[in-house]
């Protein structure tokens, strides 16, 4: 039996965060300060992937690794609010509420992509491709073994990621050979197609935010259409023209 990914895989797992980060404050927001803000985020998200794209192609790659990372970074940020927020901007509702996960875990650089990672997971299936689906079982300690294997490799992931980032931006000593070492060292790696997918997952996040507002809001159409476009030749290169 395949339980359902992508999204309802991101909202099972959304707890597994660790080393979480206290803002020291009450994050309380009215859903439409809420939505002004997931703007801000996605489209954030969206220049820092171009900012990224030109860095490549100019042949820094340290640094459009890091901006890669960080885009991912905001894009967590994003989807904890939309998580918060989706049911009530579709009702119109403005009653303020809470974010626990942006008062908790707003400062935690592994937290944030990793929320971007397991999101992610949905991102072959949302296109339609479903070749890559396994079956984790049958029973709930099945499904828990999974979703807590996959929690330790976005973990990880998020780890390496922010060694990256910082890697990117700084110059520092190797901690084995004592050697001084440089953004410009870093090279190119998947970069191409890391930034790729990570256009790819921002871009899901909008079309199904645009969906939502398609077919399940009584609120006015709030389109992200234009970054969307921005995104294309990135996420898709060849398919824009």
């Amino acid at each position: 039996m395949i339980p359902p990914r992508g999204v309802g895989a991101f909202a099972a797992s959304k707890a597994a965060v660790t080393a979480p980060c206290d803002t020291g404050q009450v994050t309380e927001l009215k859903p439409t300060h809420a939505r002004d803000m997931w703007k801000a985020l996605t489209n954030n998200a969206t220049g820092l992937i171009r900012d990224a794209h030109t860095l490549l192609e100019a042949g820094s790659f340290g640094r459009a690794r890091s901006l890669t990372v960080l885009a991912q970074e905001e894009l967590g940020k994003a989807l904890w609010l939309y998580d918060q927020f989706e049911f009530v901007w579709n009702t119109g509702d403005e009653t303020p509420q809470d974010v626990p996960r942006l008062d908790q875990h707003g400062r935690s650089h592994v937290a944030k992509y990793m929320s971007a990672v397991e999101f992610g997971d949905g991102l072959d299936e949302f296109w339609g491709d479903y070749s890559k689906w396994e079956d984790i079982g049958h029973t709930e300690a099945e499904w828990a073994e999974h979703f807590e294997r996959r929690r330790r490799e976005a973990e990880a992931a998020a780890q390496e990621a922010n060694a990256a980032k910082q890697r990117g931006f700084y110059v520092d000593l190797d901690e084995m050979s004592g050697e001084v070492r440089t953004p410009s060292d870093v090279d190119a790696g998947s970069l191409v197609d890391d930034l790729r997918t990570a256009a790819q997952v921002i871009e899901m996040l909008l079309i199904s935010d645009h969906t939502r507002m398609k077919h399940d809001a009584v609120t006015p159409y709030d389109s992200t259409h234009i970054q969307q476009r921005w995104l294309l030749p990135i996420a898709h290169p060849g398919e824009s023209a």
